[in-house]
């Protein structure tokens, strides 16, 4: 058990909560900086089935085998420099006993003298890559997303691990906010280094401590970059560069002028803190995004805003 200076604790878990490996990455970047190494480990046996999760085999040398079982782990980083030194945990989501799991971790932290946690997630949404990660935000304090500048959610549906343990840790009496990251949904793969470090950001700043993301935003803007002559080459990636042009519009067109016109096609969403509803018409290629909290209509009329909308099926219509 390491000996800690008021902790805070950090949690991420893979599976489905962690779009575009986001929220887990934000974990493996820190547990990098750091060269971290366990100090403990939830007992994987009482919450995987190891039929959907089979554990992976690793032959070294001839007799020798390593296997490796789904497992959640918590690391500390401790600097003398900080107030606050850091617990983060992260582990596979499990396949049962959901209320058990998330009560060991939540014992597990008070054991460890944490009170104020953050858990990370992230999802696919309609969100574009040249633009600010959209970051929303779960807590009981109803001043949280004014005082943090994070996007509220009102989502009700299925839900993963994530938001289980908490859940499990606000009941717990640890203040616990959960920050969700908004991955575009056309990079499904691979890892997303903006957003890991938009959520590592927040997090040190609700946290209050010192994060360095230095080496993650230099990933980002390779990663833009790659991106950027991807849509260029490959022509089946060229409607998702208008729908980026139509968020940069949006974003562009809050600042000047408001028209009353609405088109055809509606799309919600929240950019850069706004709650907008935008209304693309297939036919004339013009926009209109209505401001939703005042209901304000601002206006694209210009047709050639979209590079060669082409056909209506290929233009911007967010299905």
């Amino acid at each position: 058990k390491p000996l800690l200076s008021e902790p805070v604790a950090v949690l991420a878990f893979e599976g489905w909560s962690d779009a575009g490996n986001t929220a887990s990455g934000c974990i493996e970047n820190l547990c990098n900086n750091h060269d971290v190494d366990p100090f403990a480990e939830v007992n994987s046996e009482n919450f995987y089935n190891y039929q959907m999760r089979r554990p992976i085999v690793d032959v070294k040398e001839i007799g020798e085998r390593n296997f490796h079982w789904p497992q959640t782990s918590f690391y500390s980083i401790e600097d003398y420099k900080s107030t606050n030194d850091i617990i983060l945990v992260f582990g596979e989501e499990p396949s049962m006993r959901w209320k058990t799991y998330s009560e060991h971790i939540a014992n597990t932290l008070i054991e460890l003298g944490v009170k104020k946690a953050v858990t990370l997630g992230a999802f696919f949404g309609q969100v574009a890559h040249t633009l600010p990660v959209p970051i929303f935000g779960v807590s009981d304090d109803p001043t949280f997303n004014s005082r943090y500048n994070v996007l509220p959610t009102n989502y009700s549906g299925p839900t993963g691990i994530t938001s289980v343990v908490g859940h499990e840790l606000r009941n717990s009496g640890i203040e616990t906010s959960g920050l969700w990251a908004a991955v575009p949904h056309y990079l499904s793969s691979g890892g997303y280094p903006k957003g890991i470090s938009a959520l590592l950001n927040k997090s040190a700043e609700i946290l209050k401590i010192d994060i360095d993301d230095t080496g993650i935003q230099s990933e980002g803007q390779q990663f833009e970059t790659k991106i950027k002559k991807a849509m260029e080459k490959d022509g089946s990636t060229k409607v998702h560069g208008r729908r980026c042009n139509v968020y940069e519009l949006v974003r562009d067109a809050l600042n000047t002028r408001t028209q009353t016109d609405i088109n055809t096609v509606n799309l919600s969403f929240a950019l850069n803190g706004v709650y907008l509803t935008l209304s693309a018409s297939p036919n004339t290629a013009a926009a209109t995004a209505l401001h939703t909290s005042t209901s304000t209509p601002v206006q694209f009329p210009d047709a050639s805003a979209f590079e060669n909308p082409g056909s209506p099926c290929e233009t911007p219509h967010f299905t």
